[in-house]
């Protein structure tokens, strides 16, 4: 087995600046994209799921690279998951918060049943996967059913039942997940 360490290379970026650089740009992006809009909640509702999908799915792709254990946690997967859940966290707040004005029961019926269930459940697997992965508990079973959660929830809004740009940007998050797998050891 060869050691993670011997396939590591210097990041041309710190990964805690690139990851809240990717916030950070994502989300002037989504609230600059409200500002032009007709309805500015709901452009950024729907406008901020994309620092979410960056975010996590850079996450998904280390965990898929790397695979738990040592090499995982050496990585800046913790780094990217977490601000990954804080989009997330932002994402639903315009959406469920301001659009659906925090009713539950519109939400439900805006959303569908299942549709929002996922939400809701990915959002607590989440919160807790990233709790799990700063607290240093063993939890692999937590973060790849969180992982898969996110994967099809993304692949399915995005590929299956997405608008405009939506299909191609889950087209590029496919190809980077496809990608780590490639490039995944097999020891």
């Amino acid at each position: 087995m060869t050691s993670y360490r011997s396939h590591v290379t210097a990041p041309v970026l710190d990964p805690r600046a690139a990851a809240f650089l990717v916030f950070s740009l994502g989300f002037a992006i989504a609230i600059g994209l409200g500002l032009v809009a007709d309805d500015a909640d709901y452009a950024r509702a729907k406008y901020t799921i994309w620092p979410v999908v960056a975010l996590g799915g850079w996450a998904v792709a280390l965990m898929l690279r790397y695979g738990p254990g040592e090499a995982l946690a050496e990585t800046s997967w913790r780094m990217w998951w977490a601000w990954g859940l804080l989009a997330y966290v932002l994402h639903l707040y315009w959406g469920f918060g301001l659009v659906y004005g925090g009713d539950l029961d519109a939400v439900y019926a805006g959303q569908g049943n299942l549709v929002a269930t996922v939400n809701f459940a990915l959002l607590f697997l989440w919160a807790a996967s990233v709790v799990w992965a700063y607290a240093g508990w063993p939890g692999f079973w937590l973060h790849a059913l969180t992982a898969l959660l996110f994967i099809v929830s993304t692949l399915m809004a995005s590929l299956a039942f997405g608008r405009d740009i939506s299909p191609y940007g889950g087209a590029v998050i496919l190809v980077v997940w496809l990608a780590a797998l490639y490039m995944r050891d097999p020891d």
